[in-house]
């Protein structure tokens, strides 16, 4: 369902997968790590994000620098849900380097 083109089916499936997040969280990362469509990978990146593991923080700073502007969007809005120093510090670093990126 999160990998439909229909948004009515996509958002079922999202929030669906919400419940079961850090239960599944290896797979979807697998799955983000091996996704080369940066629609879904961006996705991916949402849902690791909804995850709040600090586990996922390395794997979000590297999509901040993704080719993918939507990508590297999806994985600095998932830094900012973290409650976690390595997020913030990730964030404050990633603006730094990058002071004038369009999504912030």
């Amino acid at each position: 369902m999160v990998r439909s083109s229909n948004s009515v089916t996509y958002e079922e499936g999202y929030h669906a997968m919400q419940a079961y997040l850090v239960e599944h969280l290896d797979d979807l990362i697998a799955l983000m790590l091996a996704e080369q469509d940066p629609n879904m990978r961006g996705r991916f990146v949402e849902l690791l994000g909804d995850s709040r593991v600090a586990k996922v923080i390395p794997l979000l700073c590297d999509e901040l620098e993704n080719p993918n502007r939507e990508v590297r969007m999806w994985a600095y809005n998932a830094l900012e849900n973290i409650e976690h120093p390595d997020a913030e510090r990730a964030i404050q670093e990633f603006r730094v380097r990058h002071p004038d990126a369009d999504f912030l």
